[in-house]
């Protein structure tokens, strides 16, 4: 074999090794524009654009000083939508006894890796007078009147 051709085969050789490669990528990295959508929705655990239920729940929740006012402690998923609609935030308490639970529309919290936690815009002071619930006297959350008192609370002024 010549040298042109030893040359030849290197470059189809590499060219392969590259190809797989990106076709590995492709298919895993969700950042890639042509990225298989469906194996996206197969993620169990967290990707750059997804993550799992239970890695929600229980994060903390900071205010804009990152001073901690809580944590997340589960989440409102519309059911036709498929949406995320809330997340309630358990505040105060000691162990869970005495914790108030706050609805907070998933669109208020912004999630800060510095701080390893959403950030929500209101500091303590502020939540303590925003519509909550004891554990044990969870709202309708279908009532109109009840959605529309949460969102106008949170609404940017």
């Amino acid at each position: 074999m010549g040298a042109g051709a030893a040359l030849g085969v290197a470059a189809v050789g590499a060219a392969a090794v590259a190809g797989s490669r990106a076709y590995r990528n492709r298919s895993t990295d969700p950042r890639t524009a042509d990225a298989d959508d469906f194996e996206l929705r197969l993620q169990t655990d967290e990707t750059v654009r997804l993550i799992a239920s239970d890695k929600v729940e229980g994060t903390k929740v900071v205010d804009k000083d990152g001073d901690k006012i809580g944590s997340v402690m589960n989440f409102m998923v519309d059911k036709y939508t498929g949406r995320v609609a809330y997340a309630v935030l358990e505040f105060g308490g000691v162990a869970g006894l005495g914790a108030h639970y706050y609805p907070l529309p998933w669109p208020v919290l912004d999630y800060e890796t510095k701080h390893d936690a959403y950030v929500l815009n209101i500091d303590k002071e502020q939540l303590k007078s925003a519509p909550s619930f004891a554990k044990d006297d969870s709202p309708n959350f279908d009532d109109a009147a009840f959605r529309r008192e949460v969102l106008v609370y949170y609404r940017p002024s």
